[in-house]
């Protein structure tokens, strides 16, 4: 059937008109919604208001509309912010305000972000400026503190501050070795604690607001969190661990550093410290041996030879020597090295004493704390001088180097897993 211009055109008007019409707003909020659009809940801290709306067409042509949920805004009586993705109350300021997430009447080069709250008896919508790439509205992680993920991965994140408003960008963490998920941050927001991973962290450093490194300071390994928390925000989930391990202090030179809150099972004997590290890693653990952290013993310096960084990938730049002598497993230690395992963080370390001597050592202290050994020398394919033990805590290998013993880390486990 072919139709005649005039027809088309009133049958095009009534196709127009019938796409105008849909479900009529109905309930308390009514007066705010358009068409087909409902409340499916509301957040409210006056005289501020979030409509938490679904739009779902009820149209002829709702085949060609998807359903859709957003937030409005309200100051009272009038809409301030039309559509937000999301919008939430920010709790925690003093006075009510909402952060929300827009790319309404926002041009590619802006940042999506406002904060809404009320001034001098009238609604203030002001501009954030967090980035182009950010794609959510934070996590609060204190009062009036929030931490954002920073998707262009120039930076390790941000934090927002408010009242006033600050922003404050946080450095990259090293990449290797890899700890570069931000964990902890000290009062001023000057200095950050980063981890090397957030399902199970085996390493804590301070990086400044300069980019500086500090020491890397290892932990005793620790059951992996539950998959639905590793799937949250990255710095919300480990913020307790950090928390219940760590707190902030300022050296006498000003710069940010961690002390380890106090356990009954510290270390402070240089040889037991050494020796716990291939013997009970969860009392090991509890040291470190960075010579510029408060966190760690004394007793150490950072060698920065070259030569001293290529002894193995997994070394780089943190190789230690001690400044006095210190023996273990009966041989005088020539120097340590944080490295890298598997699994985690992990210190080796290098004798004077040939690798027989060491294993034997080695294997009478396991013994005497009467520690269920795994000996795989005899059903292992290495040489005889390749000594492998796996304890609850640690698994070790006692090899030959150079002209002594090279004890290495291979894997490190949570205690009474």
């Amino acid at each position: 059937m072919h139709l005649s211009l005039p027809s088309k055109l009133i049958l095009l008007t009534f196709c127009l008109l019938l796409s105008a019409c849909g479900r009529t707003p109905e309930g308390p909020y009514a007066e705010w919604l358009e068409n087909d659009e409902t409340v499916e809940s509301v957040s409210q801290e006056l005289p501020l208001t979030i409509l938490h709306i679904n739009r779902e067409p009820t149209d002829w042509l709702r085949i060609f509309s998807n359903q859709e949920r957003y937030d409005r805004v309200l100051y009272k009586r009038k809409v301030v912010i039309e559509k937000g993705d999301p919008a939430r109350l920010w709790q925690g300021l003093g006075q009510p305000a909402v952060i929300v997430h827009q790319y309404a009447n926002i041009s590619d080069d802006q940042s999506p972000l406002f904060l809404v709250y009320e001034r001098n008896k009238k609604a203030v919508v002001e501009h954030i400026d967090m980035g182009t790439y950010i794609k959510e509205i934070g996590e609060p992680i204190g009062p009036g503190l929030r931490f954002f993920e920073n998707e262009d991965s120039q930076y390790g994140g941000a934090l927002l501050k408010a009242f006033p408003i600050e922003k404050t960008l946080l450095p990259k963490g090293p990449d290797w070795p890899s700890i570069k998920e931000p964990a902890g941050i000290a009062p001023d927001r000057k200095a950050f604690a980063y981890v090397d991973s957030l399902a199970e962290p085996s390493v804590v450093l301070v990086v400044d607001a300069e980019g500086n490194f500090g020491e890397p300071i290892p932990v005793p390994a620790i059951p992996a969190f539950p998959q639905g928390l590793r799937t949250s925000s990255r710095i919300v989930q480990i913020l307790p661990w950090f928390d219940a391990r760590f707190k902030w202090h300022k050296t006498t030179a000003g710069k940010w550093d961690l002390t380890r809150i106090a356990t009954s099972e510290h270390v402070l004997s240089a040889t037991d410290a050494l020796e716990e590290l291939f013997l009970d890693a969860s009392k090991g653990y509890l040291n470190c041996f960075g010579s510029a952290s408060v966190a760690c013993l004394g007793g150490w310096r950072r060698s920065w030879r070259i030569e001293e960084h290529e002894i193995c990938q997994c070394a780089k730049a943190y190789v230690y020597l001690p400044l006095q002598p210190v023996r273990a497993f009966g041989a005088n230690v020539n120097r340590l090295w944080y490295g890298i395992t598997g699994n985690g963080s992990a210190y080796h370390l290098i004798l004077d004493a040939p690798p027989e001597q060491v294993a034997g050592e080695l294997r009478k202290r396991l013994k005497a704390r009467r520690l269920e050994i795994a000996d795989a020398r005899e059903n292992s394919r290495e040489s005889v001088d390749a000594n492998r033990f796996v304890t609850p805590t640690v698994t070790v290998r006692v090899e030959a180097f150079e002209q002594g013993t090279l004890i290495r880390t291979i894997a490190r486990y949570p205690a009474n897993q």
